[in-house]
């Protein structure tokens, strides 16, 4: 890490079940190398830490020429590692309390076999007698500030669009803005859960549950209840794509029974993914399989059940069907219709490629 020119820390989920925040940033504070996060690593670092990179993500995944995979693994989610994702020069340093997850889909330089709290925190009692540190004004450090206010700059006229039905961005402001700081957040879905991870803060480890290394659809409201269970106190927020929550929305049932006061948000654009731009006239003949009934009432069924229910086509209705959803006692879902044009910036990268 000390002969790095562009060092970067990959902050995985490893590091959340270990408890080790504490640790993380004390080590990236004390060595200001930037990182990035994992899904399931979103929170160990607060997404607003100076260091957070994660808006510039391809940039540093591709020109990194050292990389600390703490608690993260190589998989599908970071293309194994391999290029064009990353340099194909670049060394790994990585800590897995798996032995056989070591040099896993690309070698390591350096392994780490153990506890990420332990050896992280052995690391930190280590730097303590020495001088290094990357410098703040390096041409890395400089190249990934400049790339983090570019992508925030490119999706800015979307995030500012009022135009109904609304966009991803524009919902997913009024969003980011109504939720508590302390919540606990779940998240499941194709572009709703994509999008809205780059899009709400999570500031505290283990505040983030999502589909995870596998991209499980239908663990969302499950997620939710058990975060009810554990954090009581907390307000718990569960943001849906209409595909996912028809994996799991019966459990609205089970949240009117327990009084959990769960808010779900569900981004509604009638598809899997994609929605689709023109309904044909012969729907049953024409429709794609990854079509839905575009504007379908997911607000109704909680209302059946005895929850609120808010449906939203206009995005300047969105934060007062929010702030109204809050005010509930008990469980309230707020059904935002989007456009089905809407989609995420231009990736570089897609999932698949």
């Amino acid at each position: 890490l000390e002969k790095a020119q562009r060092p970067l820390v990959i902050v995985g989920k490893g590091m959340a079940w270990s408890r080790a925040e504490d640790e993380v940033r004390a080590f990236v504070e004390r060595t200001q190398i930037p990182f990035v996060r994992s899904p399931m690593g979103k929170g160990v670092m607060p997404d607003d830490h100076p260091l957070a990179v994660s808006a510039a993500r391809t940039l540093a995944l591709q020109q990194a020429d050292v990389v600390f995979l703490m608690g993260a693994r190589f998989n599908w989610i970071f293309h194994f590692g391999l290029a064009p994702r990353f340099d194909k020069d670049v060394k790994v340093i990585q800590l897995d309390i798996a032995p056989e997850e070591i040099g896993h889909n690309k070698p390591t330089e350096v392994a780490l076999v153990g506890d990420g709290k332990a050896i992280v925190g052995q690391l930190n009692k280590a730097l303590a007698g020495r001088q290094w540190f990357h410098p703040t004004d390096s041409a890395w450090r400089k190249a990934l500030s400049k790339k983090v206010s570019e992508n925030a700059a490119t999706i800015k006229p979307q995030i500012d669009d009022d135009a109904a039905p609304a966009n991803y961005y524009r919902a997913l402001r009024d969003v980011a803005a109504w939720m508590p700081k302390n919540s606990i957040l779940s998240a499941e879905g194709a572009g709703t859960m994509d999008i809205g991870l780059t899009q709400l803060p999570s500031f505290d480890a283990r505040s983030c549950l999502n589909a995870g290394t596998y991209g499980t659809m239908g663990v969302g409201l499950g997620q939710a209840i058990a975060a009810c269970v554990a954090q009581p106190g907390r307000p718990v927020i569960h943001l849906s794509g209409d595909s996912a929550i028809g994996f799991s929305g019966m459990e609205m049932e089970t949240l009117v029974r327990y009084g959990f006061p769960v808010k779900i948000v569900v981004l509604n654009n009638g598809g899997i993914g994609p929605g689709m731009p023109e309904i044909p006239e012969n729907p049953m003949m024409n429709l794609k399989p990854n079509a839905l009934i575009y504007g379908a009432r997911y607000d109704k069924m909680m209302e059946a059940f005895g929850g609120k229910g808010f449906f939203v086509e206009d995005p300047k209705k969105i934060r007062g069907a929010l702030d109204q959803a809050m005010a509930h006692d008990g469980p309230a879902l707020v059904n935002v219709v989007l456009s089905q044009g809407s989609t995420r910036k231009a990736q570089q990268f897609a999932w698949h490629s």
